[in-house]
């Protein structure tokens, strides 16, 4: 495993289908620039690309890691929205609305 490196993210910017490969990108908090209401923008770092039968495999561990926080009561999932988990003290997890014209 010699050469591997972390990447670490705050959250997923798009996610889009081109070329017939899922490209995942990967954002960060900017330490520098601020939005409008003066919170940091959120800044592309990484992509990953995947062959949708790899992209459909991820999702699914996914869901078993989203299932298994909720049965450890990490978090919770949001009345009247099953699949939008929320953690507890933090109030929901959000993130930017999607801009690719995939969505």
């Amino acid at each position: 495993m010699d050469g591997m490196q972390d990447v670490y993210a705050d959250g997923i910017g798009e996610i889009t289908l081109t070329g017939g490969m899922v490209r995942i990108d990967l954002v960060s908090l900017s330490a520098k620039e601020k939005d409008a209401e003066g919170r940091p923008r959120l800044e592309f770092r990484k992509r990953v690309v995947l062959p949708p039968e790899g992209f459909l495999r991820s999702f699914s561990a996914m869901e078993d890691l989203v299932k298994q926080l909720v049965d450890a009561g990490l978090i919770k999932r949001r009345e009247g929205d099953a699949a939008v988990p929320s953690v507890p003290g933090n109030g929901s997890v959000s993130r930017p609305a999607p801009v690719s014209p995939n969505f």
